[in-house]
């Protein structure tokens, strides 16, 4: 245990304050031998977290203490019954959720208000409003916390309420594993009948995984029969995640849709200031307003640029400034615009729509490319003002008339469908 203890407090100075907390402190350790560590975690969410987040420092922290021989395993720890010789039924239950992602956490603009209520009044009564409740948002705009503060609250509120909170891809890889090991019986009982709530995070994962779906379909139709709460949170409306089953489409629209938008300057700042003053960073008002100038569009790449300035700071002793900011962050504000050339706005289409720009290229002729590529031709068009055969030679060589009929197409749509109206105004917003 000494030894752990050695590791963690490195791992206390090498991780951002936020990531040490949530998921480093909650782990235990045991022992097999000296050479044999197991990192046990209380659920499956928080040990994938560490894998993704903690592992590459922890194996630096391990060498650099010359202890190169050591083999770290990752465990789920195993639920404790009252028959079993530990007393650990005397002792209060553990949250497996922490309170720096709560609603109290969570900075509140114009641009995710109504998402932040819709989950606060679904933390307050699970099950009895917005069931299914659908959180919309890119990347980086704090979904997942959102996700994160509905569990902690409802497992405080409610003492008996079994809460499961995974991503779909953690999901679809249950569901493999289940079928390989022919144990179907204990997956479909543990999200179906040992679920009172059930948060789901990133599920546009589902698209083309028809057994995937399948199984969730059923899986969601036996929670919400029986007035269980669902929560799911993806980058896409649901109606707009190619790949996806028409009957979930609809399964994900019967309760609310809840969108976080890009948030303004005066949240950005917010978030800044919050973070800043959590992990006792001195930043200047001068300094944050510069920040949230050059990143508009995503609170993770708000944060990193807030570390990445720190860092720079510890190691140089100079103390945060405007100045200093505008000399680390110099090349932050291009990678938020693409250059407005054929390829640019074709990367950005393929970024949007999570396909490849090569795809967009095909000759394929499947759903999940339609209308990704006629919204690139239509903004080939608009932007550019090539001509229809430009476009076709550009976009794999298509006909000049399929051109034509691709780029009305999102015309006529633009006139009184919204999510294109949304797609198309969120890929034009990155075009410099």
């Amino acid at each position: 245990m000494q030894v752990w203890n050695q590791i963690r407090e490195r791992l206390k100075r090498q991780l951002p304050a936020h990531v040490y907390s949530s998921l480093v402190e909650p782990t235990t350790c045991t022992y097999d031998t000296p050479e044999n560590v197991r990192l046990q975690f209380c659920d499956r969410f928080s040990k994938e977290s560490f894998e993704n987040k903690c592992s590459p420092t922890l194996r630096e922290v391990i060498e650099g203490m010359n202890l190169s021989k050591m083999r770290v395993e990752f465990e789920i720890a195993e639920k404790r019954t009252p028959t079993q010789t530990q007393m650990e039924f005397d002792l209060p239950r553990r949250n497996p959720f922490t309170s720096r992602y709560s609603f109290e956490t969570y900075i509140v603009g114009a641009s995710n208000q109504f998402a932040h209520a819709a989950c606060q009044a679904v933390a307050k009564q699970p099950g009895q409003c917005y069931n299914p409740l659908f959180i919309l948002g890119g990347s980086g705009l704090g979904k997942t916390h959102l996700l994160k503060a509905i569990g902690y609250e409802i497992y405080r509120r409610y003492e008996d309420k079994k809460i499961h909170m995974l991503t779909s891809e953690t999901f679809t890889n249950e569901l493999i594993h289940a079928i390989r090991v022919d144990r179907m019986r204990e997956f479909r009982d543990k999200y179906r009948n040992q679920c009172d709530v059930l948060l789901l995070d990133d599920v546009h994962f589902f698209a083309g995984k028809e057994r995937t779906q399948e199984e969730f379909f059923y899986t969601f139709n036996c929670l919400h029969e029986v007035g269980k709460q669902i929560v799911i949170t993806s980058d896409r409306y649901p109606k707009n995640i190619q790949g996806l089953e028409n009957r979930l489409q609809t399964r994900f629209e019967w309760g609310l849709v809840a969108d976080v938008q890009p948030p303004d300057i005066e949240t950005r700042i917010a978030i800044l200031k919050a973070k800043a003053d959590d992990e006792r960073i001195p930043l200047p008002d001068s300094a944050a307003q510069y920040i949230a100038t050059h990143i508009t569009l995503n609170i993770r790449e708000l944060e990193g640029s807030l570390h990445s300035l720190q860092a720079y700071a510890s190691m140089t002793g100079v103390p945060i400034s405007v100045d200093l900011a505008k000399q680390v962050l110099r090349d932050s504000s291009p990678q938020t615009k693409h250059e407005l050339t054929p390829e640019g706005i074709l990367k950005l289409v393929a970024l949007h729509f999570n396909v490849r720009t090569s795809e967009l290229k095909s000759s394929k002729r499947v759903r999940k490319l339609a209308h990704p590529r006629q919204i690139c031709m239509y903004l080939l068009r608009k932007h550019l003002l090539m001509s229809y055969p430009e476009i076709g030679k550009f976009i794999g060589g298509k006909d000049h008339s399929t051109v034509m009929h691709g780029v009305n197409k999102i015309c006529g749509l633009l006139k009184n469908d919204t999510d294109m109206i949304d797609s198309v105004s969120a890929i034009e917003s990155l075009i410099r």
